[in-house]
């Protein structure tokens, strides 16, 4: 059954809001307002793209996570699993120089890798490209202290061939106070730079006689499209029943492709669960 669409002033004026690498418009007319995303507390018994509620100067509203309502990964579950990415390759660097002191005590042969663009972080260094500016100069800093740890590997097992096992083990502890520790305050502070510059945007609407919060990645411009642009789908692109994208516009300047979200389709009643429950805190 085809859902009813609601009718917008042709010169209207839309929010246009980013959602992983898509632009998205939203109706001036239906947004109140637009801030950082606030602390959203948790709810039980909601559905699936319901993160939960945040607090406006007092007014509680559930917010919709505009990517899971669209069927794809959140931004909060992005960003956790690329820390928790970063941290599994901080704590490989720990492994690494472990192992290297381990052959030297054990006089053994050191079999992991020593050429720094081979081990599992250095692969994903170079082939990983950062948007956001301060990020990216902050991944410049790794490039040096990286090289220096692995670079050790060579001159300590020249060492224990030599049976000079004393100076192979004064060049693992100056590593370890010295490269690894450097390499472990930027991974620190690669987290924190990732969570600060990954701060969503809530936009308050007001859709389907009650009003809420949406998630989005960034807010770009408020804008009109293209004169005549504003268009449905054509039946048969896939559209499904329960879908918040039916039509779609033009920026007037460039011409890129807005999909038009349904403010009123966004909120379905029977996700909402029990929002009168005491929420549980849940820093997002």
């Amino acid at each position: 059954m085809r859902q009813s669409l609601k009718d917008y002033p042709p010169d209207m004026a839309w929010a246009i809001v980013q959602a992983r690498d898509q632009s998205y418009a939203v109706a001036t007319q239906d947004l109140r307002e637009m801030v950082i995303m606030p602390e959203v507390a948790a709810v039980p018994n909601t559905g699936e793209y319901v993160r939960g509620v945040i607090n406006l100067r007092g007014r509680v509203l559930p917010l919709i996570d505009l990517r899971k309502r669209l069927g794809l990964t959140s931004a909060v579950e992005e960003t956790n699993a690329l820390c928790t990415t970063l941290e599994q390759r901080e704590q490989d660097h720990h492994n690494w120089l472990n192992e290297l002191e381990a052959s030297v005590r054990e006089n053994r042969e050191f079999h992991l890798a020593t050429d720094p663009h081979k081990c599992a972080f250095g692969k994903w260094y170079d082939g990983y490209h950062a948007e956001n500016q301060l990020v990216a100069m902050h991944l410049k800093k790794f490039d040096l202290p990286h090289k220096q740890i692995h670079g050790i590997a060579a001159e300590v097992q020249k060492l224990t061939a030599q049976g000079l096992h004393d100076r192979a083990q004064e060049l693992l502890d100056s590593a370890r106070s010295g490269a690894l520790a450097r390499l472990t305050q930027l991974f620190a502070e690669l987290c924190s730079l990732i969570r600060e510059n990954s701060r969503e945007i809530a936009l308050v609407v007001e859709g389907g006689g009650r009003q809420f919060g949406i998630s989005v990645d960034s807010a770009l411009s408020v804008e009109r499209l293209a004169a005549g642009s504003v268009e449905e789908f054509q039946a048969g692109v896939g559209v499904q029943q329960d879908a918040v994208v039916h039509r779609f516009g033009k920026r007037a300047k460039g011409g890129e492709v807005i999909l038009i979200l349904e403010t009123a389709l966004l909120m379905n009643g029977s996700e909402l669960g029990d929002l009168s429950l005491e929420p549980t805190a849940n820093p997002s």
